[in-house]
C-alpha cells in the first residue's frame, strides 16, 4: 500500500456502470484509486438480474472490497441509489474512512414529482418521462424488486450504527427517491462528522447531472477532510 485514498463507487439497482462514471472519471484525474464493481445480475438482461439475490449484490461488492483494500490504505465507499444502501451494509463490516450516499431511498417514488413531470410530457407532447416509468415497469423483474425491498428493509435499521463520517447526497428533482431519505440516513446515523447536501437541479441520476460539477467537488471536499482529519 502506498497510503493512497482509494474509492469504492457502486452503482444502482437495475443500473450499470454509466450512471457513475462521471464521478469516476473525476475522482481518477484528482489522483485517486477508484474501483467500480459491477452488481452480480446486472448485465441488462432481465432474466439475469431474475436469478439474483440481494445477498449476492452485496457479495459482489464485498469482493472488490476486499481486493481493493490491498491497493490502498484509506478507502470510502460511494453507493448511489441502492449502492448506498449495499454501503451501509459494508461500512459496518470494514473499517473505512467515510461513506458517501447519493439519492439513496430510504422513501422511494416522490409521487408528486412523478405527477408534475407526466403533466410536463403532455405539456411538451414528448412523453419522454412516461415512457421511462413505463420501461421500468417491464424491465425489472418482479423477483429483484421483491430482493430489493428486502434490502432496504433490513438497511433501514443499521443506518442508527453507522459512526463513521457520512455525505448524504439528494436532488431536489429526482423522482424515483423522495428526497426525504436523505434526511432520514442523516439524521438516523450515529457519525460525529456528517454532511447532507441537497442539489436543487438534479434529477435521480445526479452524477450525470445539471449539479455534477458541484456535486463532484463536494465530494472531493469531503474526502480531503476527513482523510486529513484522521491521519
Amino acid at each position: 500500500m502506498d497510503g493512497r485514498i482509494g474509492c469504492v463507487i457502486i452503482h444502482g439497482f437495475a443500473g450499470s456502470l454509466e450512471e457513475i462514471e462521471p464521478l469516476n472519471k473525476y475522482l481518477n484525474d484528482k489522483g485517486y484509486l477508484t474501483t467500480c464493481p459491477k452488481l452480480e445480475g446486472h448485465t441488462g438482461i432481465k432474466e439475469d438480474l431474475k436469478k439474483t439475490t440481494y445477498e449476492e449484490w452485496i457479495s459482489s461488492v464485498e469482493k472488490c472490497l476486499v481486493e481493493f483494500k490491498n491497493k490502498c490504505e484509506k478507502i470510502f465507499i460511494i453507493g448511489f441509489s441502492m449502492g448506498g444502501l449495499i454501503g451501509v451494509n459494508l461500512a459496518l463490516k470494514y473499517n473505512i474512512f467515510g461513506l458517501i450516499t447519493l439519492c439513496s431511498p430510504i422513501y422511494y417514488w416522490d409521487m408528486k414529482r412523478v405527477y408534475l413531470n407526466i403533466v410536463d410530457d403532455f405539456k411538451q407532447r414528448e412523453y419522454t418521462n412516461l415512457k421511462r416509468y413505463y420501461n421500468s415497469s417491464v424491465r425489472i423483474p418482479f423477483k429483484a424488486m421483491v430482493n430489493f425491498r428486502i434490502l432496504l428493509g433490513k438497511t433501514k435499521p443499521l443506518i442508527k450504527e453507522i459512526q463513521c463520517p457520512i455525505f448524504v447526497a439528494q436532488g431536489l428533482v429526482d423522482d424515483t427517491v423522495h428526497h426525504r431519505s436523505a434526511k432520514y440516513i442523516y439524521d438516523n446515523s450515529s457519525s460525529k462528522t456528517k454532511v447532507l447536501k441537497y442539489y436543487k437541479n438534479s434529477n435521480h441520476i445526479i452524477c450525470c447531472g445539471d449539479d455534477q460539477e458541484k456535486l463532484f467537488k463536494d465530494i472531493e471536499e469531503f474526502i480531503n477532510k476527513v482523510s486529513k482529519k484522521n491521519i
